[in-house]
């Protein structure tokens, strides 16, 4: 049964710049490719928070940015939405992270390279000096941006009676995850991800076979992204594969993002576990329908017309 109190949230980990290269024509290795940039806000944590936002939560986001233009920048466009900021920290010496993105035409990613030096700065000390009122919220959503220790510390902070969430980010740093699979309600992966968590072949096992794997490692319930083909959702005893919904694709870039707010809001709220997946691949469609990393036209309603 779907609650009407306002969600609250605290969201923890990544924002930056997304700086997308799209090429002009198809990438070729070795060679000079021609492409058109652009930069929008971005990171896994606060592309999920401000989504969470538009979907009618409460959130506080923290963070960390460098004490530079960029860092400036950032904060400037927080202060004009409405999350709780308390806990953005700045750096003396690290740079505001970035993330650089090479698109080939149709939107789809080459590859993307980034510089997160700035989150290894996120650490227990600076989160137990955060004040308390960050926390006062029925869930936490931690990416694996962060070090490993201050996801441990999160985790203690669950069993305080905090549902737990956490986004993979990508294989290298989904791994910090291993030992705290027991403190994740819920976890968002895709099958590279799950992969490097299950020790399965990420091309030779079936969605609910990674799934179920990863259930039986100690997640409570497990959202594996399948790209085109869709959405893997695990938890209670049932696995339930649902397909990517028809849309124009402009851009990929924050689709996960908005796929992984989507579906923690309309569970925390109550929504069951299929309904909340397809809640999830509208929140998606609508983004990859924008060059931004967010989409300005998400609300409930939105998701409500495109999942019925």
């Amino acid at each position: 049964m779907e609650s009407d109190r306002p969600l609250r949230v605290t969201v923890v980990g990544a924002c930056h710049l997304d700086r997308k290269a799209r090429g002009v024509a198809p990438f070729v290795a070795g060679a000079s490719n021609p492409a058109e940039l652009q930069s929008c806000p971005g990171g896994v944590a606060r592309n999920v928070a401000e989504n969470l936002c538009r979907l009618g939560a409460e959130v506080e986001l923290v963070t960390r940015l460098g004490a530079d233009a960029e860092g400036d920048a950032l904060l400037a466009g927080l202060r004009t939405s409405p999350l709780g900021l308390a806990g953005v920290s700045r750096s003396p010496a690290a740079p505001t992270a970035f993330h650089l993105i090479a698109l080939q035409p149709d939107g789809e990613m080459l590859v993307a390279v980034a510089d997160m030096r700035v989150y290894d700065e996120i650490t227990p000390a600076l989160i137990r000096n955060l004040p308390e009122s960050v926390w006062e919220s029925e869930a936490l959503i931690a990416d694996c941006n962060l070090p490993q220790e201050t996801l441990a510390f999160l985790a203690g902070l669950r069993q305080k009676g905090r549902r737990m969430a956490a986004i993979g980010v990508s294989p290298a740093k989904a791994g910090r995850l291993r030992p705290h699979l027991a403190a994740c309600d819920f976890l968002l992966v895709n099958r590279r991800e799950a992969a490097v968590l299950t020790g399965l072949d990420p091309e030779r096992a079936a969605p609910a076979a990674l799934a179920e794997a990863l259930l039986a490692a100690g997640a409570g319930e497990v959202v594996l992204t399948l790209g085109a083909a869709g959405i893997c959702l695990a938890g209670a005893g049932a696995v339930v594969e649902l397909p990517t919904l028809p849309g124009r694709l402009v851009d990929v870039t924050g689709a996960g993002d908005a796929l992984a707010a989507a579906f923690l809001a309309a569970r925390l709220q109550g929504r069951d576990l299929e309904s909340a997946g397809r809640r999830a691949l509208a929140a998606a469609r609508l983004t990859v329908e924008t060059t931004d990393s967010v989409s300005a036209e998400l609300t409930p309603e939105r998701l409500e017309q495109i999942s019925a």
